[in-house]
């Protein structure tokens, strides 16, 4: 009963922010000066251009003259699972079809047994006006946030005409900066950076482009409290679920979501 109450709070916080939103951003927008890809959405003023119904988040996508921007934020504990351990697919494409090649990039990429344990459970409460209790709640933000500096380590891209179809480094050189992190509320924020002329763009241009943004499913072997034998030929000798992991909120991880929109650069 507990998580059915909280999960109605989240609800019904995250439909009061975002129904003064569109589900598709419809502008094009500079980005805020000296932008700082680090997983904060603090230079964006923690205001976003859209909330996506279909993916649940957040998002604003932004230019300058050198780099396209994307941020994307949640509050919600499965929709962050679900980016974290199922990855989210940024798609730039000249047509808005899933059969067209498009540049990809999916970030984060986390092999399954080393997946970073995020708390939840034991979030503080902040308390206007309560300076201990602020403290307490950037200690707790900073300690779960060393466990994703820890394990979030690859990007994977794909479609580049000058990077081959590989794994990267969070820490490239090639022009691609993709970081998260949670602020002292637990929200988790996306930010990634790609330069234009890897996209083949130029801020002079007035053609659009489309974006396709998708939330990956988890393969069965690794949703929450599905425990299954593999025979040595990988068939499945036995599944066993555990309903303390799995519940109805779970079942989130079955389903990719996406959604498409177009932009131009903003000059």
């Amino acid at each position: 009963m507990r998580l059915y109450f909280i999960t109605a709070i989240i609800f019904i916080a995250i439909s009061a922010r975002a129904q003064k939103l569109p589900n598709i951003q419809t502008i094009n927008l500079r980005a805020p000066a000296k932008v700082k890809v680090d997983g904060r959405a603090t230079e964006w003023k923690n205001q976003f251009q859209a909330y996506n119904k279909a993916t649940d988040v957040f998002y604003t996508m932004a230019n300058d003259d050198n780099k396209l921007y994307l941020v994307i934020q949640s509050a919600d504990e499965y929709i962050i699972k679900k980016m974290l351990w199922g990855r989210t697919i940024l798609t730039i494409s000249n047509t808005n079809k899933k059969t067209d090649n498009g540049i990809t990039i999916s970030y984060p990429i986390i092999n399954r047994n080393d997946r970073p344990f995020i708390n939840f459970k034991d979030k503080p409460k902040i308390i206007t006006g309560n300076a201990r209790s602020v403290a307490e709640a950037d200690s707790f933000m900073n300690a779960n946030n060393k466990r994703l500096a820890e394990k979030l380590k690859f990007i994977k891209v794909t479609g580049f005409k000058d990077i081959d179809d590989t794994l990267i480094s969070v820490y490239n050189t090639n022009g691609i900066k993709a970081m998260s992190g949670f602020n002292n509320k637990m929200a988790y924020t996306y930010e990634l950076a790609i330069d234009l002329k890897l996209l083949g763009m130029d801020v002079n241009t007035t053609e659009k482009f489309y974006y396709n943004l998708t939330l990956s499913e988890l393969p069965i072997d690794d949703r929450p409290g599905i425990n299954i034998v593999r025979k040595d030929n990988g068939e499945i000798q036995s599944i066993s679920i555990d309903k303390n992991q799995a519940n109805p909120a779970t079942d989130i991880f079955a389903h990719t979501t996406d959604f498409w929109g177009e932009y131009i650069l903003a000059k």
